[in-house]
């Protein structure tokens, strides 16, 4: 008795290139519509081999974040002043969402003391540490900057995705609240982030008499 023909072998990837193949899917669908089963789609891993791989749809959406923040690297650089850290690192977190700007929700979502959050926070802690500075503005400038730049580029993804520099205007509305809807569209761009930085810098050397 002849046996049935094989069916077609199935795909062999590691967990490290589910997890790209994970943050690729929810960079193009979001990170509400990912899913093991559609995951399993476009990888030809069984649905139930990837649960097992990782545990649960947090495990390995946290795994997607971490290959996003690989591509992020941030190393103290010798010589740098603070505020070349600083800027530094603000617009490698703002290439980062732009380059990811549906999943750079995972990196929103994921809180810093959690891993692998808490891994590239450290990254950034250790960039800003110096000894021409007190021991505690590393920890000031985690926080503010956090702050800002989530803020700023949830903003900018969000003009980016809708509107792409113009605002649509509903029937009835008078011209003042058109002018003001593309004034508020109009600043979440590459020049506002800037000049709002450059006051965050001029804010802690004010406030703390850090060193220029």
């Amino acid at each position: 008795m002849s046996r049935a023909k094989n069916s077609a072998p199935r795909t062999v990837l590691t967990n490290d290139e589910l997890a790209r193949a994970a943050l690729a899917l929810i960079d193009e669908e979001g990170v509400e519509a990912f899913s093991f089963r559609k995951l399993s789609a476009v990888t030809s891993v069984p649905t139930m081999t990837i649960a097992n791989r990782f545990g649960s749809k947090d495990a390995l959406m946290k795994a997607a974040l971490g290959e996003m923040l690989a591509e992020n690297k941030i190393e103290p650089v010798t010589g740098e002043t603070w505020q070349q850290s600083l800027r530094r690192v603000a617009h490698a977190n703002r290439s980062m969402a732009l380059a990811h700007p549906k999943a750079f929700m995972l990196f929103v979502m994921t809180p810093q003391f959690e891993s692998p959050s808490l891994e590239f926070t450290r990254s950034v802690f250790a960039t800003h540490e110096s000894d021409t500075l007190p021991a505690h503005m590393p920890e000031y400038f985690l926080s503010l900057m956090h702050s800002f730049l989530t803020g700023f580029q949830l903003q900018e993804m969000y003009v980016n995705e809708h509107y792409s520099g113009n605002v649509p205007v509903a029937d009835g509305e008078s011209g003042d609240h058109q002018r003001m809807a593309r004034m508020i569209a109009g600043l979440y761009d590459e020049d506002a982030f800037n000049r709002n930085l450059e006051i965050i810098i001029a804010g802690f050397a004010a406030c703390f008499d850090l060193p220029s």
